[in-house]
Protein backbone atom coordinates (compact mmCIF):
# COMPACT_ATOMS: atom_id res chain seq x y z
CA UNK A 1 0.00 0.00 0.00
CA UNK A 2 1.12 3.48 -1.03
CA UNK A 3 0.05 5.86 1.59
CA UNK A 4 -1.28 4.86 5.08
CA UNK A 5 -2.42 7.72 6.71
CA UNK A 6 -3.85 10.31 7.26
CA UNK A 7 -2.30 10.31 4.26
CA UNK A 8 -2.35 15.20 5.92
CA UNK A 9 -0.95 16.88 5.13
CA UNK A 10 -2.44 20.16 3.72
CA UNK A 11 -1.93 20.85 0.61
CA UNK A 12 -0.29 18.94 3.02
CA UNK A 13 -3.48 17.01 4.93
CA UNK A 14 -6.68 15.74 5.13
CA UNK A 15 -10.17 17.52 5.15
CA UNK A 16 -12.71 16.79 3.07
CA UNK A 17 -15.94 17.99 4.96
CA UNK A 18 -18.69 14.73 5.30
CA UNK A 19 -21.35 13.75 7.41
CA UNK A 20 -19.98 10.50 8.78
CA UNK A 21 -21.30 7.05 7.43
CA UNK A 22 -19.89 5.27 10.68
CA UNK A 23 -21.04 6.31 14.69
CA UNK A 24 -17.64 5.18 16.75
CA UNK A 25 -20.02 2.73 18.44
CA UNK A 26 -20.75 0.71 14.68
CA UNK A 27 -18.89 -2.43 14.72
CA UNK A 28 -18.25 -2.37 11.45
CA UNK A 29 -15.32 0.53 11.92
CA UNK A 30 -12.27 -0.36 12.73
CA UNK A 31 -11.06 2.26 15.58
CA UNK A 32 -7.21 3.75 14.43
CA UNK A 33 -5.40 5.54 17.13
CA UNK A 34 -1.94 7.08 16.34
CA UNK A 35 0.85 8.84 18.73
CA UNK A 36 4.19 10.16 17.98
CA UNK A 37 4.41 8.34 13.83
CA UNK A 38 6.00 9.66 11.18
CA UNK A 39 4.39 8.53 8.13
CA UNK A 40 5.88 7.73 4.84
CA UNK A 41 2.77 8.81 2.10
CA UNK A 42 4.99 8.72 -0.89
CA UNK A 43 8.22 8.77 -1.76
CA UNK A 44 9.58 12.21 -0.50
CA UNK A 45 6.80 12.91 1.48
CA UNK A 46 6.28 12.51 5.16
CA UNK A 47 4.06 13.46 7.82
CA UNK A 48 4.46 13.39 11.22
CA UNK A 49 1.68 12.54 13.51
CA UNK A 50 1.42 13.84 17.17
CA UNK A 51 -1.69 12.07 17.30
CA UNK A 52 -4.68 10.70 15.22
CA UNK A 53 -8.14 9.20 16.37
CA UNK A 54 -10.79 8.13 13.87
CA UNK A 55 -12.27 5.48 11.68
CA UNK A 56 -11.22 3.14 8.81
CA UNK A 57 -14.62 2.78 6.79
CA UNK A 58 -14.03 0.04 4.25
CA UNK A 59 -14.95 1.08 0.43
CA UNK A 60 -17.26 -1.91 -0.12
CA UNK A 61 -20.26 -3.12 2.26
CA UNK A 62 -19.16 -6.41 3.87
CA UNK A 63 -15.78 -5.99 3.29
CA UNK A 64 -13.03 -5.10 5.38
CA UNK A 65 -10.94 -2.41 5.14
CA UNK A 66 -7.85 -3.87 3.57
CA UNK A 67 -4.34 -2.61 5.21
CA UNK A 68 -2.37 -2.76 1.87
CA UNK A 69 -4.80 -1.40 -0.52
CA UNK A 70 -5.39 2.02 -0.08
CA UNK A 71 -7.83 2.12 -2.12
CA UNK A 72 -9.63 -0.04 0.22
CA UNK A 73 -11.07 2.46 2.91
CA UNK A 74 -11.27 6.10 4.08
CA UNK A 75 -9.66 7.23 7.14
CA UNK A 76 -12.35 9.29 8.56
CA UNK A 77 -10.87 11.77 11.61
CA UNK A 78 -12.35 12.58 14.80
CA UNK A 79 -9.46 14.54 16.17
CA UNK A 80 -5.67 14.72 14.74
CA UNK A 81 -2.69 17.21 14.91
CA UNK A 82 -0.30 16.48 12.17
CA UNK A 83 2.80 18.56 10.82
CA UNK A 84 4.70 18.40 7.55
CA UNK A 85 8.12 19.77 7.19
CA UNK A 86 8.11 22.46 4.01
CA UNK A 87 10.89 19.94 1.56
CA UNK A 88 7.84 16.97 1.90
CA UNK A 89 5.16 19.68 1.25
CA UNK A 90 7.27 21.07 -2.07
CA UNK A 91 7.70 16.98 -2.70
CA UNK A 92 4.14 17.10 -2.45
CA UNK A 93 3.68 19.89 -4.60
CA UNK A 94 6.18 18.89 -7.55
CA UNK A 95 5.42 14.90 -7.39
CA UNK A 96 1.57 14.50 -6.75
CA UNK A 97 -0.37 17.56 -6.81
CA UNK A 98 1.04 19.60 -9.82
CA UNK A 99 2.26 16.19 -11.35
CA UNK A 100 -0.29 15.96 -14.31
CA UNK A 101 -0.63 16.78 -18.34
CA UNK A 102 -1.05 20.31 -18.60
CA UNK A 103 0.02 21.65 -15.05
CA UNK A 104 1.01 25.10 -15.79
CA UNK A 105 3.55 24.91 -12.72
CA UNK A 106 6.45 23.06 -12.21
CA UNK A 107 9.88 23.50 -10.45
CA UNK A 108 7.78 24.47 -7.44
CA UNK A 109 9.54 25.77 -4.41
CA UNK A 110 8.02 25.79 -0.83
CA UNK A 111 9.45 27.94 2.07
CA UNK A 112 7.53 29.66 5.14
CA UNK A 113 8.41 33.31 6.17
CA UNK A 114 6.63 34.19 9.28
CA UNK A 115 3.04 33.61 8.92
CA UNK A 116 3.10 33.41 5.41
CA UNK A 117 3.52 30.56 3.02
CA UNK A 118 5.83 31.15 -0.46
CA UNK A 119 6.05 29.15 -3.30
CA UNK A 120 7.79 29.99 -6.55
CA UNK A 121 8.49 28.06 -9.47
CA UNK A 122 8.17 28.36 -13.33
CA UNK A 123 4.68 29.19 -15.03
CA UNK A 124 4.20 27.69 -18.07
CA UNK A 125 2.97 30.78 -20.48
CA UNK A 126 4.40 29.12 -23.53
CA UNK A 127 8.25 29.55 -21.96
CA UNK A 128 8.46 28.80 -18.77
CA UNK A 129 8.38 32.50 -16.82
CA UNK A 130 9.63 32.90 -12.87
CA UNK A 131 6.60 33.65 -10.35
CA UNK A 132 6.34 33.73 -6.85
CA UNK A 133 3.44 33.89 -4.43
CA UNK A 134 2.83 34.72 -0.66
CA UNK A 135 -0.06 33.83 1.20
CA UNK A 136 -1.78 33.66 5.11
CA UNK A 137 -2.72 30.14 5.45
CA UNK A 138 -6.22 29.63 7.33
CA UNK A 139 -8.58 27.07 8.27
CA UNK A 140 -12.01 28.05 6.04
CA UNK A 141 -15.30 28.14 7.74
CA UNK A 142 -16.06 24.57 6.34
CA UNK A 143 -12.88 22.75 7.27
CA UNK A 144 -10.86 23.06 4.78
CA UNK A 145 -7.14 24.66 4.26
CA UNK A 146 -7.62 28.50 2.70
CA UNK A 147 -4.56 30.00 1.35
CA UNK A 148 -5.27 33.87 0.81
CA UNK A 149 -2.85 35.25 -1.42
CA UNK A 150 -1.08 38.79 -0.57
CA UNK A 151 1.20 39.46 -3.18
CA UNK A 152 2.02 37.45 -6.78
CA UNK A 153 4.96 37.88 -9.50
CA UNK A 154 5.35 36.89 -12.87
CA UNK A 155 8.18 38.44 -14.54
CA UNK A 156 6.94 40.41 -17.33
CA UNK A 157 3.09 39.08 -17.25
CA UNK A 158 0.52 41.14 -15.82
CA UNK A 159 -2.08 39.51 -14.19
CA UNK A 160 -5.79 40.66 -12.53
CA UNK A 161 -5.66 37.93 -9.99
CA UNK A 162 -4.59 33.98 -9.78
CA UNK A 163 -6.20 32.73 -12.32
CA UNK A 164 -5.05 35.20 -14.89
CA UNK A 165 -1.20 34.49 -13.85
CA UNK A 166 -1.61 30.57 -14.02
CA UNK A 167 -3.74 31.00 -17.43
CA UNK A 168 -6.16 28.65 -15.72
CA UNK A 169 -9.46 28.03 -17.97
CA UNK A 170 -12.97 26.74 -16.72
CA UNK A 171 -11.83 23.01 -17.70
CA UNK A 172 -8.45 23.34 -15.91
CA UNK A 173 -10.36 24.39 -12.26
CA UNK A 174 -12.72 21.49 -13.04
CA UNK A 175 -10.10 19.12 -13.08
CA UNK A 176 -8.01 20.44 -10.23
CA UNK A 177 -11.36 20.15 -7.82
CA UNK A 178 -12.21 16.71 -8.76
CA UNK A 179 -8.63 15.43 -8.95
CA UNK A 180 -6.85 16.97 -6.50
CA UNK A 181 -9.39 18.98 -4.06
CA UNK A 182 -8.39 22.50 -4.90
CA UNK A 183 -10.55 25.12 -5.91
CA UNK A 184 -8.93 28.72 -6.92
CA UNK A 185 -11.47 32.03 -5.62
CA UNK A 186 -10.80 34.96 -6.20
CA UNK A 187 -6.99 35.53 -5.18
CA UNK A 188 -7.36 32.89 -2.73
CA UNK A 189 -6.54 28.96 -2.96
CA UNK A 190 -8.84 26.91 -0.99
CA UNK A 191 -7.30 22.71 -0.52
CA UNK A 192 -9.25 19.62 1.06
CA UNK A 193 -6.01 18.50 2.49
CA UNK A 194 -7.19 15.00 2.62
CA UNK A 195 -7.46 14.79 -1.47
CA UNK A 196 -3.89 15.96 -2.39
CA UNK A 197 -2.85 13.56 -0.52
CA UNK A 198 -2.22 10.33 -2.25
CA UNK A 199 -4.89 7.41 -1.10
CA UNK A 200 -6.12 6.35 1.16
CA UNK A 201 -8.82 9.38 1.09
CA UNK A 202 -8.97 10.76 4.08
CA UNK A 203 -12.35 12.96 5.58
CA UNK A 204 -12.29 15.34 8.47
CA UNK A 205 -12.71 18.85 9.38
CA UNK A 206 -9.66 21.07 9.78
CA UNK A 207 -10.36 23.45 12.94
CA UNK A 208 -6.81 25.12 12.98
CA UNK A 209 -3.55 25.74 10.96
CA UNK A 210 -0.20 27.28 11.40
CA UNK A 211 3.23 27.92 10.16
CA UNK A 212 5.30 26.64 13.20
CA UNK A 213 9.01 26.58 12.54
CA UNK A 214 9.36 26.18 9.08
CA UNK A 215 6.33 23.52 9.61
CA UNK A 216 2.68 23.07 8.35
CA UNK A 217 0.73 22.16 11.07
CA UNK A 218 -2.96 21.38 10.69
CA UNK A 219 -5.37 20.42 13.69
CA UNK A 220 -8.67 18.30 13.04
CA UNK A 221 -11.94 18.27 15.03
CA UNK A 222 -15.03 16.50 14.93
CA UNK A 223 -16.95 18.92 17.36
CA UNK A 224 -16.51 16.60 20.16
CA UNK A 225 -13.52 18.31 21.12
CA UNK A 226 -11.03 15.11 21.65
CA UNK A 227 -13.72 13.77 24.32
CA UNK A 228 -13.58 10.25 22.66
CA UNK A 229 -14.04 7.39 24.89
CA UNK A 230 -10.73 5.77 25.66
CA UNK A 231 -10.07 2.86 23.57
CA UNK A 232 -8.18 -0.21 25.39
CA UNK A 233 -5.01 -1.31 24.26
CA UNK A 234 -2.84 -4.07 24.51
CA UNK A 235 0.03 -1.80 25.90
CA UNK A 236 -1.64 1.47 27.01
CA UNK A 237 1.92 2.64 28.58
CA UNK A 238 3.62 2.93 25.22
CA UNK A 239 4.78 6.23 23.84
CA UNK A 240 4.61 5.67 20.31
CA UNK A 241 2.16 3.09 18.61
CA UNK A 242 -0.73 2.61 15.86
CA UNK A 243 -3.58 0.93 17.29
CA UNK A 244 -6.36 -0.77 15.85
CA UNK A 245 -9.50 -1.98 17.47
CA UNK A 246 -12.95 -3.23 16.61
CA UNK A 247 -14.31 -3.93 13.64
CA UNK A 248 -12.50 -6.68 11.23
CA UNK A 249 -9.37 -5.40 9.16
CA UNK A 250 -7.09 -7.34 6.52
CA UNK A 251 -3.31 -7.51 6.31
CA UNK A 252 -1.72 -9.45 3.59
CA UNK A 253 -3.48 -12.62 4.05
CA UNK A 254 -4.63 -12.21 7.05
CA UNK A 255 -7.80 -11.62 8.78
CA UNK A 256 -8.35 -9.90 12.03
CA UNK A 257 -12.12 -10.24 13.77
CA UNK A 258 -12.79 -7.94 16.31
CA UNK A 259 -9.52 -6.36 15.64
CA UNK A 260 -7.11 -5.97 18.75
CA UNK A 261 -4.00 -5.21 17.35
CA UNK A 262 -1.36 -2.54 18.61
CA UNK A 263 1.97 -1.69 15.96
CA UNK A 264 4.67 -0.40 18.96
CA UNK A 265 7.92 1.02 18.22
CA UNK A 266 10.67 -0.99 19.05
CA UNK A 267 12.83 1.99 19.78
CA UNK A 268 10.73 4.47 21.98
CA UNK A 269 13.54 7.33 22.14
CA UNK A 270 11.84 8.36 18.90
CA UNK A 271 9.68 8.72 17.07
CA UNK A 272 7.75 5.71 15.05
CA UNK A 273 9.29 5.29 11.82
CA UNK A 274 6.24 4.14 9.72
CA UNK A 275 6.17 3.14 5.99
CA UNK A 276 2.92 1.38 4.58
CA UNK A 277 4.27 0.81 1.66
CA UNK A 278 6.88 -1.26 3.03
CA UNK A 279 5.77 -2.45 6.70
CA UNK A 280 6.30 -6.15 6.08
CA UNK A 281 9.81 -5.76 6.06
CA UNK A 282 9.15 -3.83 9.40
CA UNK A 283 6.95 -6.53 10.69
CA UNK A 284 9.58 -9.06 10.09
CA UNK A 285 12.08 -7.87 11.68
CA UNK A 286 10.29 -7.18 14.84
CA UNK A 287 8.60 -9.55 16.95
CA UNK A 288 5.03 -9.91 18.74
CA UNK A 289 3.64 -10.88 21.59
CA UNK A 290 -0.27 -12.27 22.20
CA UNK A 291 -2.45 -10.84 25.12
CA UNK A 292 -4.64 -13.23 27.86
CA UNK A 293 -7.58 -11.31 25.90
CA UNK A 294 -6.53 -12.06 22.35
CA UNK A 295 -5.13 -8.89 21.16
CA UNK A 296 -1.77 -8.55 19.97
CA UNK A 297 1.25 -6.91 20.87
CA UNK A 298 3.34 -6.46 17.51
CA UNK A 299 6.97 -4.72 17.91
CA UNK A 300 8.51 -3.10 15.07
CA UNK A 301 11.97 -1.15 14.56
CA UNK A 302 11.75 1.87 12.62
CA UNK A 303 12.02 1.86 9.01
CA UNK A 304 14.88 4.18 9.28
CA UNK A 305 16.75 2.54 11.66
CA UNK A 306 15.75 -1.00 8.81
CA UNK A 307 17.27 0.81 5.70
CA UNK A 308 20.39 2.34 7.24
CA UNK A 309 21.25 -1.51 8.56
CA UNK A 310 20.74 -2.87 4.95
Amino acid sequence: MRNFAVSAAAVCIAGTTVAPSHSPSDPAAVHIQMKNVRLHVAPGVTLDVSHIRGLMISRTPGSPPVFDDQRSYVLQLESASLSMSMESLQALMNNHVFAYEGSPLKSIRVTAERNELKMSGKLHKGVDVPFSTKALVRASSDGRLLLQTQSMQALGIPSKGLLDLFGLKLDDLVNLKNRRGIEVNGNDIVIAPGEVLPPPEIRGRLSRVTLDHGRLVQVFDDGSGGRQKALALPSPSSRNYIYFGGGDIRFGKLTMHAADLQLIDADPKDVFDFDPARYKAQLVAGYSKNTVSGGLKTYMPDYDDLRRRR
